[in-house]
């Protein structure tokens, strides 16, 4: 098959329905970790020996996650002595109860890969919202530009939830895992401003964490081959998609440390949207690939 075919036949499909996600009632500060909250299986003590490597992931739906709990099997759905998610305000196994996000597999691919250390995941996510929500000077004027001030500011949820574990644990913040873009293509003008927005997050990020390396894995639907040289129109009802894919592939060229890789078209529901769970499931060790090779960097 032609490749730009192809290419373009995917994104029609997947595209179309990106941020079709339910819309979310006002609610709280800190809603962004509340579908965190719903994958914790119980407060779980950390363990005194090898490192403990904490992984920050942050996005809209298809980090949210809809892949469906009761479809998983161990050791998935099993507690394991040496994974944690930060949930209800305190570290506790990773076993989730409804959905879940790439953040399963992850943690399980890394801890085989790194067999004597913890490996912990924090997430902040949302479906449907856009980059202006994930600002260091967010604003709910600044965030209504995409509908989604009554979401909250989920920059400081981030920066608050990585704190609060920090006082009650030592861990090495690792890597930060990035899925969202989806609402940003709805808007050529928010679109235009992807790149500089998402730079804007990551200095923020590496400045108020204090890890200024801070390692960031981007997870786009092309790579740069499948995109470059594309100029066909694609959806109308999302005019900015290809300036948001572009904001992913240069942020791996214009930003340091950032690394962009693409899963391309995974399994999902029959919405052709969200993955399903095979689907997080792949996507979650495509970001625990890159994670194991940028650390023999």
């Amino acid at each position: 098959m032609n490749y730009r075919i192809a290419f373009t036949t995917f994104l029609i499909s997947a595209v179309g329905l990106l941020s079709a996600a339910p819309k979310t009632k006002a609610h709280a500060q800190g809603q962004g970790l509340k579908q965190a909250n719903t994958m914790g299986g119980g407060r779980a003590a950390l363990l005194k020996t090898g490192k403990f490597r904490v992984f920050l992931l942050a996005g809209q739906s298809n980090m949210t996650g809809q892949g469906r709990a009761n479809e998983l099997k161990p050791p998935f759905n099993e507690p394991h002595e040496r994974i944690r998610i930060w949930a209800n305000n305190r570290w506790e196994y990773f076993v989730p109860k409804k959905s879940f996000g790439p953040g399963v597999n992850l943690a399980h691919e890394l801890v085989r890969h790194w067999p004597n250390d913890t490996i912990g995941v924090i997430k902040v996510a949302i479906g449907g919202t856009g980059i202006l929500s994930f600002q260091p000077d967010w604003t709910r004027e600044s965030a209504d530009r995409s509908k989604d001030g009554s979401k909250g500011n989920l920059y400081r949820d981030m920066i608050g939830a990585v704190n609060a574990a920090r006082e009650v644990s030592e861990f090495e913040l690792a890597g930060f895992g990035w899925k969202q873009g989806g609402k940003d293509m709805r808007s050529k003008e928010l679109s235009a401003e992807y790149l500089d927005n998402f730079r804007k997050m990551i200095t923020g990020l590496r400045k108020d964490l204090k890890t200024l390396k801070l390692p960031v894995f981007i997870a786009a639907y092309a790579t740069r081959e499948e995109f470059e040289g594309f100029d066909g129109p694609i959806n109308k009802s999302r005019p900015g998609t290809y300036e948001v894919i572009k904001a992913h592939l240069d942020a791996a060229d214009k930003i340091p440390h950032v690394v962009t890789f693409s899963h391309g078209k995974l399994p999902c529901h029959q919405d052709g949207i969200h993955f399903n769970t095979e689907g997080q499931l792949t996507l979650g060790k495509m970001f625990a690939d890159q994670i194991k090779k940028h650390s023999k960097h």
